[in-house]
């Protein structure tokens, strides 16, 4: 077993996301009230002579190589900073991909949160502030700033305007990912402004919070399971509020308490991924030492 440097990478969900309009360029303007979970990505990091990179591979989800963020993070970094280190790194990754989770998102910005940490420790070199390797995150993707942050926030603009916020707590939140990858480029392609506009639904609430997703319409043409999800989200005792996450195909429901967690094969496909869990907000100092068992990757 060897000692590594390690750090989690939390799921993003959307409470809420609104399309605003699209800008000259293609962009659409987004506002998004957002928290991060328990449901973690675990990385582990290690000086080397060269760059390798390896999964586990007992778990469900495996990223492709050539879509690795988590180097290219550690890529961007060294371009920005000139500090030439190479490094073993390790994923352990437990967030569905293509879900509308953030998964690489979150990758790319703990692996950042981590070269930071690194780097500062490093007496040879000059302190890199915090607005730094959010300069940084955004060249890798507009997710990737408020997942260097992993609090509670309201987003603007194209992502880039983050607002810290501050969200109800103590609830419970259920994942439901029924194993179907969408892409974001799609989900945007087939969204339509005037079908959302001439759409009526019930408003749903998490206490002051609007549950809401422009993009649900569109996800849902995609994949037609979204729906049949949502409605047996509805019929959950005790849900205080349910709705898809970011571009699908992931769903959520709200419950108070830990005793409101359903009997999962009563409402939907054993065959699906689910979690349950709180919440929580994460701290740009959560570097950690651990040790990999290297035989399980």
């Amino acid at each position: 077993m060897t000692v590594y440097y390690n750090i989690s990478a939390p799921a993003k969900l959307n409470l809420n996301l609104f399309v605003k309009g699209k800008s000259i360029n293609g962009l659409h303007f987004l506002e998004s009230d957002i928290c991060f979970l328990e449901l973690t990505d675990k990385i582990y990091l290690k000086f080397s002579q060269d760059d390798t990179f390896y999964q586990n591979k007992k778990n469900p989800f495996l990223i492709d190589p050539k879509k690795n963020l988590i180097l290219q993070a550690i890529n961007q970094f060294r371009f920005h900073t000139n500090w030439n280190k190479k490094f073993k790194v390790y994923l352990d990754k437990n967030i569905p991909i293509g879900s509308g989770l953030g998964g690489g998102s979150a990758n790319a910005a703990a692996t950042l949160v981590l070269l930071r940490t690194l780097f500062n420790k490093d007496e040879n070199n000059n302190k890199i502030p915090i607005s730094k390797i959010l300069e940084i995150g955004n060249e890798l993707g507009s997710d990737v700033p408020s997942c260097i942050i992993s609090k509670d926030l309201r987003l603007s603009g194209y992502g880039k305007e983050i607002k810290r916020k501050k969200f109800p707590s103590n609830y419970y939140f259920l994942i439901i990912y029924p194993n179907i990858e969408l892409s974001t480029k799609s989900v945007f392609k087939h969204y339509s402004d005037s079908k959302n506009l001439n759409h009526k639904s019930k408003e749903i609430f998490f206490e002051n919070i609007i549950i809401h997703n422009s993009l649900l319409l569109s996800a849902t043409s995609l994949a037609p399971k979204i729906k049949d999800i949502l409605i047996n989200l509805k019929e959950i005792p005790n849900i205080v509020a349910y709705g898809m996450t970011g571009s699908g195909s992931t769903c959520f429901g709200i419950v108070k308490s830990i005793e409101d967690k359903p009997n999962l094969s009563k409402f939907f496909n054993n065959k699906y991924f689910f979690w349950f869990g709180q919440k929580a907000d994460f701290k740009l100092n959560r570097v950690g030492y651990s040790k990999v068992l290297e035989n399980k990757f």
